[in-house]
């Protein structure tokens, strides 16, 4: 009896079992229906999203274009369709501005209460106070001026405002007294002011606010800003024979320094003297250097020089003497002078001592001028790869045991010199990628921001100015989690060169997937096959050059992707029969590259293959590197050419330019070395 009871409670307990793993069965079903049903709301949900963008932004593009043939009804209607679209402002913006007239005063005031702060209401604001000054409707300019962000030019016309509006108020004249006091501090700068500052500077020269004592002040500010032109205007202002004979031979101390050895002329130790000494000393000695010690050594006895004055004139000594062929004389002022010039140049000069010795392979000063640079400096990758090259060359130290050590610390590096210390050892190069890791929420909220959505609508509409502004105001006040958020939504935008700046602002280096896009495959695939090069050094290019933005302009004049000069892309396209008419193509990726890879390819034959001289041609022109190499004359190794190329931006271009082949190559699958064995042993 127990036994059939014990089995029937069995079987009931088992037949439970199967109900209610039936019931599981049948809730997972569910739930996976409901995932389901969830993805697909998500996806609909995200087309109609993407649908609605489009739609919004062809919509924006034709309202443009019929502002721009002034059909402004029909313009009414695109806007009154956009309301919710990011560039809504741009649009009430262009209407605005299109029809600027006194009463549309209203419209205006709303515009700039309603988006205060953007960049459109900055925008707005300007042109409307260049309207009212052109009017000369001063008492409404003064109630729509900004002094935080006024430039020289509206703080003129603030304070011709200021001296005109409203003749009857009963303040009138003490109003104008304080727009003539304004008005001296921006008088007395030393550069030429905007044209619209021209009348209110009529002003004080009428009301005689400007006194000789500050006609002195502003004509040393021009002497030190080498503002010649301006310093001989204001020479007129110099009634009493005392400023006139000072401003004469201050003159002539600036176009001549010679003329500062008249010691008893210049005994006043007033602020402008000091300046108009140091200006002349430092100028002196590129031309003698020997004479400038000498009236130096008078100067720092009768004058008070502040520490930066001193640290700037030695310098400019030691310097003179190094190139005057003085070197044992510069090399024991320079020890004399070490913490100065330390404290106050932050090793720079040191630095460039040590490039003076590896130029001459003087590989005993190198070691004595590195042990002399500021700690921090002497832990930069590159003194340290300087420290291990100079040891190598001592033949006591070519076994020392720290030498290992240092160079495998060296090779832990994701840079020009720890690849180098790798190629040491025979090892394979560090990327060390280490990708950014941002919450998904503060991702969104960074990409939302109302001006990073502009900035994003923009660049869209290849209005490349505004996104870039748009930009600067929505990361005016970043923090590093928000760079970094930036820097991942940029990536995702394929808006790669803010990508890379905003890692660079957050100062992290090791998401090596955000900071060397494989972008402009197609094109650069292309090129490299069209030229025989090597694609991964045509992507190190456009890193370098522009960090892959095509609208790049340079303060040169380069333009594009590969920054490429008109006159260089002109010739080449001629050349060559690149299909090329005119600068603004230039800025077409296609075009740059083909233009741009098929120049280096030349410089590449015309420089024998090397790399080296290549990219530093493709930077510094293709004459200055024949002079540096005839300066080398075949005698330095390729390291030390590279570290003694006169300019700073080369030099740092060449590296990186490797290095970044480097990077390239392995993102490819691809694993040549940093040099080839010709780019090694060529001496140069």
């Amino acid at each position: 009896m127990g036994l059939l009871l014990l089995l029937g409670c069995a079987m009931a307990n088992a037949s439970d079992d199967v109900g209610l793993g039936q019931e599981r069965v049948d809730k997972q079903s569910l739930n996976h229906q409901a995932i389901d049903k969830g993805h697909i709301d998500k996806e609909r949900i995200e087309k109609q999203a993407s649908d609605d963008l489009a739609q919004q932004r062809q919509l924006y593009s034709e309202a443009l274009e019929l502002m721009g043939r002034g059909k402004r009804q029909q313009f009414a209607a695109k806007q009154q369709q956009l309301q919710t679209y990011p560039l809504y402002p741009y649009l009430v913006y262009a209407e605005l501005a299109a029809d600027l007239r006194y009463s549309r005063h209203p419209q205006v005031s709303q515009y700039l209460q309603q988006y205060e702060g953007t960049i459109k209401a900055q925008h707005l604001r300007n042109r409307w106070l260049d309207y009212l000054a052109k009017r000369q409707y001063w008492s409404t300019y003064m109630s729509f001026y900004q002094p935080q962000q006024a430039s020289v030019k509206q703080q003129c016309q603030f304070q011709l405002a200021r001296y005109y509006a409203d003749p009857k108020d009963p303040q009138l004249e003490q109003r104008r007294q304080q727009a003539l006091t304004a008005a001296l501090e921006l008088w007395n700068v030393g550069k030429s002011q905007p044209k619209q500052c021209d009348k209110l500077f009529s002003r004080l020269i009428a009301s005689k606010r400007i006194s000789e004592a500050l006609v002195w002040q502003r004509f040393n500010k021009a002497l030190l800003n080498h503002q010649h032109q301006l310093a001989r205007y204001l020479q007129r202002f110099f009634k009493s024979p005392n400023y006139s004979d000072l401003a004469k031979l201050y003159y002539q101390a600036d176009r001549s320094p010679q003329s500062i050895k008249q010691f008893t002329v210049f005994s006043s130790d007033s602020a402008e003297e000091l300046g108009i000494i140091q200006h002349a000393l430092v100028h002196l000695a590129r031309r003698d250097s020997h004479a400038s010690l000498k009236y130096w050594s008078h100067y720092q006895q009768t004058h008070e020089f502040t520490h930066a004055a001193r640290s700037n004139i030695v310098s400019a000594i030691i310097k003179g003497l190094y190139k005057q062929q003085a070197t044992a004389v510069a090399d024991s002022y320079f020890v004399d002078h070490l913490k100065l010039i330390n404290d106050t140049l932050d090793g720079s000069l040191v630095e460039w001592r040590i490039r003076l010795a590896l130029q001459e392979k003087d590989w005993p000063n190198v070691r004595l001028w590195l042990q002399r640079l500021p700690e921090k400096l002497q832990s930069r990758t590159g003194w340290r790869y300087w420290t291990i090259r100079s040891m190598q060359s001592d033949p006591s130290t070519t076994e020392h045991p720290a030498l290992q050590q240092m160079t495998e610390s060296l090779a832990q590096e994701r840079d020009f010199y720890g690849f180098l210390a790798s190629d040491m050892l025979d090892k394979e190069y560090r990327l060390n990628h280490h990708p950014v890791a941002i919450h998904p929420q503060r991702l969104a909220a960074i990409s939302t921001l109302p001006a990073m959505a502009r900035a994003r609508e923009l660049r869209f509409h290849s209005d490349n100015l505004d996104a870039n502004r748009e930009w600067n105001q929505a990361s005016a006040d970043f923090a590093y989690d928000d760079w970094l958020a930036a820097a991942m939504a940029a990536g995702q935008w394929q808006w790669h060169n803010k990508a890379i700046a905003s890692l660079g602002r957050a100062q992290y280096w090791d998401d090596v997937e955000l900071r060397f896009p494989l972008a402009f495959a197609d094109a650069i695939n292309s090129a490299a096959d069209d030229n025989g090069l090597d694609s991964a050094l045509l992507f190190a290019l456009a890193r370098q050059e522009s960090a892959f933005d095509p609208a790049a302009t340079s303060s040169a004049g380069a333009r594009g992707l590969m920054q490429l000069m008109p006159a260089t892309a002109k010739s080449t396209a001629r050349k060559y029969k690149i299909p090329y008419r005119k600068k603004a193509e230039l800025y077409n990726p296609d075009t740059n590259i083909a233009i741009a890879s098929r120049y280096y390819s030349e410089l590449l034959k015309r420089f024998d293959g090397s790399r080296i001289l290549a990219s530093a041609a493709y930077n510094a022109g293709p004459t200055r590197v024949k002079q540096w190499l005839n300066k080398s004359d075949g005698q330095l190794p390729f390291d030390i050419w590279i570290e003694v190329i006169p300019y700073k931006e080369t030099r740092a271009y060449v590296r990186n330019l490797l290095m970044y082949s480097i990077i390239y190559s392995r993102k490819m699958g691809q694993r040549p070395p940093l040099l080839m064995r010709d780019e090694i042993y060529r001496l140069l």
